[in-house]
């Protein structure tokens, strides 16, 4: 396909599409965008693997139909997820569009899809504005709606009783979703509000802002890499015990192996984490280590439960493979099998779930672990879906 020559780029540049299956008339395409490189590139990788996961348990087939996935690399930018999407519906003719990594792509992608009628499932960032009043039909999350985990955090802060909080975000859409969530339940004073660019790497200033305020603790959000480097410069400061850090996407299982020791004494809000001892979890941890030799990220678990809704929808209907509408109906009134255990999905598409504060603790010789200090949010939900329009 030739693109427009103001575009000056090929989707061989863009993306790289890979058949997951190599039947030849396979029942359901997918189409599969994410962030595979840069900065949120693990981020990416794991939610595509953990699709893959389920659909190898399946021998290439989600309830019964054989699948096609089409994996596409978004690059964290906006036109360029745009682009793949158009490709995938209107070139390859996708039944389902799964993924997307950055709330600033899926801000450009989302509107496009449901507008064509093709069934969106997210696995990643919910930003606010499709949670509320722009609400879809076709869209469907497996992941969370981006204020969640941050609310979590809030209600953590709030219960340890801290006055004055210093908070960190990218200056982005999830950025900012962060900090609104956070400020919803959290009832003390903000001390500061940074937001430095997606994708920075040096934070020497801004930790010296932030410890400058003497804040009771600072809540950072700082996906993948951003996290990685902010923490090691945080620990290297000597901050960790003077000032508690309490993180949502910033110590996870993308980033612990970098960070090891840096990061022990952190809390951390979250839906998913594989400190998670559930039998569920267990059995998905052990399956993802098996094929793939590394942790799942709760990025994975929820490419992983996009398959199984998929798997759960067309196995209840086989011949909503056929009928685009019948399956999102499906896939949005399902109660998931998740490792989280059962999902059910707000009229907006997300999901209803708890959030739970773990501590990174050391095990000792470099190793590290998340353990469970209790649920800050119990079967929460979103604070927009009552200004989605859709019925309940």
């Amino acid at each position: 396909m030739k693109l427009p020559k103001k575009i000056g780029l090929s989707l061989a540049l863009l993306s790289m599409a890979i058949a997951a299956s190599t039947t030849v008339h396979a029942q359901i395409k997918v189409g599969h965008i994410g962030s595979m490189s840069g900065t949120l590139g693990a981020l990416g990788v794991d939610q595509y693997d953990g699709f893959m996961l389920r659909v190898a348990q399946g021998d290439g087939k989600l309830g019964g139909q054989a699948v096609e996935v089409l994996r596409h690399d978004d690059q964290s930018k906006p036109e360029v997820g745009l682009l793949i999407a158009r490709e995938l519906v209107e070139k390859d003719k996708v039944d389902v569009v799964v993924g997307i990594t950055a709330s600033n792509v899926i801000n450009a992608v989302f509107p496009y899809v449901v507008e064509k009628e093709v069934p969106l499932i997210g696995t990643n960032g919910g930003p606010s504005p499709f949670a509320g009043e722009r609400c879809s039909p076709w869209f469907v999350s497996t992941a969370f709606q981006n204020d969640g985990p941050h609310e979590g955090a809030g209600q953590e802060a709030h219960n340890r009783n801290y006055k004055k909080v210093a908070v960190i975000a990218p200056n982005y859409q999830a950025g900012k979703d962060a900090v609104s969530g956070f400020k919803r339940f959290y009832k003390g004073e903000l001390a500061e509000e940074l937001y430095p660019g997606l994708g920075q790497n040096d934070f020497s200033a801004e930790i010296t802002q932030l410890a400058a305020t003497a804040p009771d603790a600072i809540y950072a959000f700082l996906p993948g890499a951003m996290g990685i480097n902010f923490i090691k410069q945080y620990s290297q400061a000597g901050l960790m015990d003077k000032f508690p850090l309490l993180s949502s996407f910033t110590v996870d299982d993308i980033t612990i192996p970098a960070l090891r020791d840096a990061a022990v004494g952190s809390l951390v809000s979250t839906h998913w984490v594989s400190g998670a001892s559930n039998k569920e979890s267990l059995a998905f941890i052990e399956a993802f280590k098996n094929k793939y030799g590394r942790t799942p990220s709760s990025y994975a678990m929820q490419g992983y439960d996009a398959a199984t809704l998929i798997h759960q929808a067309l196995e209840s209907e086989p011949e909503a493979a056929k009928d685009k509408q019948a399956l999102m109906k499906l896939m949005r009134n399902m109660k998931l099998a998740s490792p989280r255990g059962e999902l059910t999905f707000e009229r907006n598409g997300f999901p209803i779930q708890d959030y739970s504060i773990w501590k990174v603790v050391s095990q000792g010789n470099g190793k590290v672990a998340f353990e469970q200090q209790g649920v800050a949010l119990k079967a929460h939900h979103d604070a927009y879906v009552s200004q989605c329009p859709l019925k309940p």
